[in-house]
């Protein structure tokens, strides 16, 4: 029967060409692994949510003892301390920091919430613990000022458009309402006729992040698609670099004494123009779309050159790609097969959860940060969302240009090894 000739010359093809069956049956796979890895713990409720404590509390002294006490430590170690019902998981992971590293730790998503207590936190407690104790003294109630009372504010500030955020705030403000009623239970029984009205000692008071108050999941995903589009470079260099390989091109320039390095170090300019060009692009579109861009047109010059820093590592990664190519379909199969879940990887169109290797110069390390394009978006993110200039990006842009620079020689190696040494 024919049909089964051609089926057999089909399989025999199928084998043969084994990038393209790699292609087919492993690129889902690298799909489902991600997804897997991203969402596993999604709708657990037994996970602890990183919070930053801002404890501004000067402490105050009590009355008749003369006691030092700091209410702020004591409402700080509740909530470190407070954990899920029916189990031993705590529900934050508390860390104590200034009010701008607290502002920097949101912007950075390492911590989900912060919690702010005032520095006239104890003193107001105490203030009013005096008030209940002349009122027993007197036989009065405690004076309309201590009641009801909105001036002293706990403020719990995030990012408003944070799935996490929310969750955070929910808890906080649970544990500060059942901290303020024991508080107040205290107090009222310290003191007689406290039943003309409710005492409230602070209110919870919650506000966004500058740069947030409007912030919608599109202002996330706006820099995550321009590195996207970034990566998908390495796909078009991988591609192009192996055509010139097969038409004897680069052979060619080879013969005229230039060196592997001038060569493919003469590529980057065009591409990086490329990869300026696409994130000029995509902010105008984004911007249309109703992306809440900050800043003025320093924003758009710095973020053109991230892009172009970007650029560099997605030429770097298209010459690696070519170097194992045999032709430019492969090449682009096989720049696809890396760079998409590259992108899924950095952050680009969801988080992921912490997988932290250490801390460097202040700041978590995690295992996405080896890609240069983790850094290249963190650094959009802040200069696009949040408006902030190149002081808060150093950090982010040392590292993509370091890790850029490893990704380039090794390229550049591999590339002159396996490509244009078989053509000289």
């Amino acid at each position: 029967m024919k049909f089964i000739n051609v089926a057999i010359k089909d399989f025999k093809e199928l084998i043969r060409d084994r990038r393209g069956l790699f292609m087919i049956l492993l690129f889902p796979l690298f799909f489902m692994v991600i997804f897997g890895f991203a969402f596993e713990d999604m709708g657990k409720s037994n996970e602890p949510h990183n919070l930053a404590v801002v404890n501004l509390d000067e402490g105050a002294k009590m009355p008749l003892t003369n006691d030092e006490v700091n209410y702020g430590d004591n409402l700080t170690k509740i909530i470190s301390d407070a954990e899920y019902e029916d189990s031993d998981v705590k529900l934050f992971k508390v860390t104590e920091t200034s009010e701008s590293s607290a502002d920097q730790l949101i912007q950075l998503k390492e911590v989900d919430a912060i919690i702010i207590i005032p520095k006239n936190f104890s003193q107001s407690i105490v203030d009013l613990i005096k008030s209940s104790i002349t009122a027993q003294t007197m036989g009065t109630t405690i004076p309309s000022e201590y009641r009801d009372n909105t001036t002293l504010k706990l403020v719990i500030r995030g990012d408003s458009s944070s799935i996490a955020f929310g969750v955070s705030q929910a808890m906080l403000v649970k544990i500060v309402e059942e901290y303020q009623n024991g508080l107040v239970a205290s107090i009222q029984n310290q003191a007689s006729g406290t039943s003309g009205g409710s005492i409230k000692i602070f209110e919870s008071d919650v506000e966004s992040v500058a740069g947030t108050e409007s912030f919608s999941q599109f202002d996330f995903l706006a820099p995550g698609m321009m590195v996207f589009a970034i990566l998908l470079l390495s796909t078009t260099v991988g591609a192009s670099l192996t055509r010139e390989v097969e038409k004897g091109t680069l052979a060619r320039l080879k013969l005229s004494k230039m060196r592997s390095f001038d060569m493919l170090f003469g590529a980057l300019l065009p591409w990086s123009a490329i990869a300026a060009l696409q994130v000029l692009i995509l902010l105008i579109t984004a911007i249309i779309m109703g992306f809440n861009w900050q800043g003025g047109l320093n924003s758009i010059l710095l973020a053109m050159l991230i892009g172009v820093i970007g650029g560099i590592a997605s030429i770097a990664l298209g010459m690696i790609i070519a170097s194992f190519a045999k032709n430019d379909q492969q090449a682009s199969n096989l720049g696809i097969l890396i760079a998409i879940p590259i992108s899924f990887l950095v952050g680009a169109f969801f988080p992921l959860p912490q997988v932290v290797i250490g801390e460097f110069m202040g700041r978590t390390f995690e295992f996405y940060d080896i890609l240069p394009w983790t850094h290249i978006l963190d650094a959009l993110r802040t200069v696009l969302i949040y408006g902030e200039g190149w002081d808060a990006i150093t950090y982010d842009m040392g590292w993509s240009i370091l890790l850029t620079a490893i990704i380039f020689i090794i390229g550049v190696l591999l590339f002159s090894k396996l490509r244009l040494s078989v053509d000289n």
